[in-house]
């Protein structure tokens, strides 16, 4: 993962930056989208993988921000009267950098510090087993770009490890 992310930010940072600058000193960007690739996910999927990222720009190239995803899925048995429920959340605080590369398109890559947390419940007949928790420090790259059709509205896409390894969806700049 760390090659990929390496290579495809070596890539942006070879192209001509003459564009108009697409993110500015103060501008606020929310995105919430739906990832394609879970982390952390067994049987099927209850909740696919949803994301919400803020980042806000401190100058006209750099912006720090917060993310926050969850996803569940579940493992039925029920041929044997049971079944096993997963729940994964991550929260972490992020900073990247911006490309200016195009005109409506912004272009960056970043790191992410944060927190996960893991559950597991088991749902059937019976004593219930010990319903497991684990949680530790997160910690990802990242590279994305973000479309603008106007001032305000755009959609985009992320690469990285977080909830999932492809985030997409929309994104609102204020």
């Amino acid at each position: 993962m760390r090659k990929v992310l390496f290579v495809l930010a070596f890539a942006l940072i070879g192209f001509n930056y003459s564009a108009q600058a697409q993110f500015e000193k103060g501008q606020v960007d929310a995105n919430i989208g739906i990832g394609l690739g879970a982390t952390f996910a067994t049987g099927t999927l209850d909740l696919p993988p949803v994301s919400l990222a803020l980042d806000f720009g401190v100058s006209d190239n750099l912006s720090i921000g917060a993310y926050l995803g969850y996803s569940a899925s579940k493992e039925d048995f029920s041929g044997f009267g049971y079944s096993w429920k997963y729940t994964y959340m991550i929260a972490g605080a992020r900073g990247a950098y911006h490309f200016d590369l195009a005109d409506q398109l912004d272009t960056y890559a970043g790191v992410m510090l944060g927190y996960n947390i893991a559950s597991v419940k088991y749902d059937g007949p019976g004593a219930s087993p010990a319903s497991p928790k684990a949680g530790g420090i997160a910690y990802a790259g990242f590279a994305g770009a973000r479309y603008h059709f106007g001032d305000t509205f755009g959609v985009y896409a992320e690469l990285g490890y977080g909830i999932a390894l492809l985030n997409a969806g929309l994104t609102l700049k204020f």
